[in-house]
This record gives C-alpha cells, sequence and structure tokens, in this order.
C-alpha cells in the first residue's frame, strides 16, 4: 500500500527546459501539482538572499562572479544559460506565497544569510509554519534555533546516515532517531534498494518522518511510494 499523503518537494524547481531555482521553473512546478518548493539561499554584499545553488556563478551563466561580492544590482543582470534572471527571496516569497517552502542555507555565506532571514522572520513568525530549513553547520543550527526555537530543521547529512543505515541492519537502538524529526534516505545505496516499508516503520514508530531523496527514475519513485514515505524530494514531476 502506497501513502496517499506523500508530500512532493519540487527540488530548484522542474529544470529540464528552464534554469534551476529560476521563476520559471518554480511556476512550472506549481502547475504540475508541487505545494512544497525548495530552493538554495546565498547572500549578496548588499544584504539581499538570492536563490542559487553554487556560491559562484560559472556553472549556471557565463558570468565567473562570486555572489557574496556582488550587489543585487550586479546580480540582476546577469542571464543564466537558458535565458532566465536570477530570482531573489523576497520575489520567490511573494510570488509563490501558496506553496510551502524548504530553505537550504548554503554554507559559503550562511551566517550572512541567518541575519537577513532573522529580520525577516521577526517581522512575520507565522513564515514558520511553512518553512522547513536545511543547514550544513551544527553551530549555526543551533544559533537560529536559539532565535527560532519552534523552526523545523532538517537533520544534517550525517545523522540521515547514521540513522539510515542502523535502521537498515536493523540496529535501530543505535539509529538515533529523534521525534518529530523528518530524515532523508536514499532510494538505493551502493546500487542496491535500501527505502522500504520496514525502514519507513522503524521511523514512524519514533514519531519521526522520512523524506526520500532524489528517486532517478520511475521505478525508484514507485519504491518510495511503496514504501510509504512522507515526502519526496524530486527534480520531476510528481506521481500518484
Amino acid at each position: 500500500m502506497t501513502n496517499s499523503k506523500t508530500i512532493w518537494i519540487s527540488h530548484r524547481g522542474l529544470s529540464k527546459y528552464h534554469d534551476e531555482n529560476s521563476r520559471s521553473s518554480f511556476k512550472l512546478a506549481c502547475k504540475a501539482g508541487f505545494s512544497w518548493l525548495e530552493t538554495d539561499l546565498h547572500s549578496s554584499n548588499d544584504d539581499h538572499i538570492v536563490l542559487c545553488h553554487d556560491p559562484e556563478l560559472s556553472r549556471v551563466s557565463s558570468s565567473s562572479g562570486k555572489i557574496d561580492d556582488m550587489s543585487r544590482q550586479d546580480l540582476e543582470k546577469v542571464q543564466l544559460n537558458k535565458g532566465e534572471k536570477l530570482l531573489f527571496l523576497d520575489e520567490f516569497m511573494l510570488e509563490f506565497n501558496k506553496q510551502n517552502w524548504v530553505f537550504d542555507i548554503k554554507p559559503a555565506s550562511a551566517k550572512h544569510t541567518m541575519n537577513i532571514l532573522k529580520t525577516i522572520l521577526l517581522n512575520n513568525k507565522a513564515l514558520l509554519k511553512k518553512i522547513i530549513f536545511l543547514f550544513w553547520n551544527e553551530q549555526q543550527q543551533r544559533l537560529f534555533l536559539n532565535d527560532f526555537p519552534q523552526a523545523v530543521c532538517f537533520p544534517r547529512k550525517e545523522e540521515c546516515y547514521r540513522a539510515g543505515i542502523a535502521a537498515l541492519l536493523g540496529l535501530s537502538i543505535l539509529a538515533n532517531i529523534k521525534k518529530n524529526k523528518i530524515y532523508s534516505v536514499t532510494p538505493k545505496l551502493l546500487g542496491l534498494p535500501v527505502l522500504n516499508k520496514r525502514i519507513v516503520k522503524i521511523f514512524h514508530k519514533h514519531s519521526a518522518k522520512v523524506i526520500a531523496y532524489l528517486p532517478e527514475t520511475g521505478g525508484e519513485e514507485q519504491q518510495c511510494l511503496n514504501a510509504g514515505v512522507d515526502y519526496i524530494l524530486s527534480n520531476k514531476k510528481p506521481v500518484s
């Protein structure tokens, strides 16, 4: 039996024909039925948050500039590889306010990004109800939670890996699965399928949830659905 309540999260929007993290990629994701959008946050040198995965622009554009060395005005001039413009967080939050969001706080400018987010969230704490945060640094996450203890944050990579391996081996006592956390588990490990009902039930037994991390094929998507995961982070359109 599949989990009919599985929530699909669009990873940087649908970017086969549009630039990732762009307005068009997110609009297409919403049209496809996604109610959650995941994006990456970096900060400009004049206190604006821009949506981009990498700390510099060479992969996504003809520019080689570093985001944290550039102003918003500079960044607004950048054309991405598929013709889009960079999208800023204020624009994203306004245009996609009906969706829920996952914010990946990229480490290159995390401290700066956190300070900008703090100002935004202090002015509108209700936004916290629609955001899940991902931090790559334990200390930064702790500082953020000191300011916003009600914020929901994904466990970091090493926590998810430890919990997943322990659950796979039937050693849930070593998994240190924490209540109300959302753990990322890949459909396969070393080419072998690992995500199944038994694994998911272990997390649910501890009142935790599971997000399937980027299934690559239709078969892997169905594997995740059959396992009864709570969320699927996907680069493709959701399937029922």
